[in-house]
């Protein structure tokens, strides 16, 4: 399944596997997707699923939402740590959140777990490029 939704105005392709249409469809409650992009000693991203709601968050369908966290973890500087629960604070965006928010979010389910990436694409570079490459 392919959905768009917007997060922050900005269009985002939503791509779920059969798989994890398969297990959504069978979740009695909503599924929380927190796709997030985190700044510090680096940058990283990560997509983080939950079953408590969370304003703000995006509907996909009935049975997924996903919502956009820019965010930086103070008291963690490895991958081990964020991946073992440490905890994130809002890292604060100056400006407009939008231009960080990527441009897919692919959904799986394997080993009974969801699982998640999102990208950003260099279409939107590659057409103003072409239009600045065009003769006069």
């Amino acid at each position: 399944m392919m959905k768009t939704i917007q997060l922050h105005g900005k269009p985002v392709r939503v791509e779920l596997s059969a798989a994890a249409e398969r297990a959504l469809s069978k979740r009695s409650k909503t599924l929380f997707a927190e796709v997030q992009l985190i700044f510090g000693c680096m940058i990283a991203k990560r997509v983080w699923f939950r079953g408590e709601p969370v304003e703000n968050a995006v509907a996909v369908n009935s049975k997924l939402n996903v919502w956009f966290r820019p965010a930086r973890y103070a008291k963690a500087c490895s991958f081990d740590d964020i991946d073992n629960g440490a905890e994130a604070s809002d890292y604060p965006v100056v400006g407009d959140r939008g231009r960080f928010v990527p441009d897919l979010l692919s959904i799986d389910y394997r080993g009974g777990k969801f699982v998640g990436d999102f990208t950003y694409s260099m279409d939107e570079f590659r057409a103003q490029q072409a239009f600045r490459d065009l003769p006069n």
